[in-house]
């Protein structure tokens, strides 16, 4: 990747308050005069601290906040998916239990966006607990 500014998914599980492997890929890219923006859903856990983080640095942070008048229940879905379709890289920070997560890094795929799984490693393609797979 260059030194092509680039828009950075930032997805997570809520339980996350703390990922270090986050903070340090997200100084990584800033040093190297890559990150454009940082787009994420504006959830507590690892969004807040992407947030928190995009403050600090001067970096520009986009939160798209599901819209549940418009797409009722599956309006956490769509914004995941619009998260990752404005992104060219998407960072992972999976709990090892969030289905919010995995969709997101399902739709990533689908889009063919590339992931990295900074806070558990990515699952394989056979099923893990809840029966979510890649």
């Amino acid at each position: 990747m260059d030194n092509v500014q680039i828009t950075v998914a930032v997805v997570g599980s809520r339980s996350l308050t703390n990922c270090a492997p986050l903070l340090a890929r997200l100084d990584a890219l800033r040093v190297a005069g890559q990150l454009a923006e940082v787009v994420s859903g504006g959830a507590a856990g690892v969004d807040r601290l992407a947030a928190t983080w995009c403050q600090a640095h001067g970096v520009a942070c986009t939160e798209l906040r599901p819209d549940y008048a418009t797409h009722g229940p599956a309006a956490p879905h769509v914004r995941n998916a619009e998260i990752v379709r404005r992104a060219s890289l998407v960072l992972v920070c999976w709990d090892g239990h969030s289905r919010g997560t995995l969709g997101a890094a399902r739709a990533a795929a689908r889009l063919g966006r590339r992931c990295e799984w900074l806070a558990r490693p990515a699952p394989t393609a056979a099923p893990v607990p809840g029966g979510l797979g890649l």
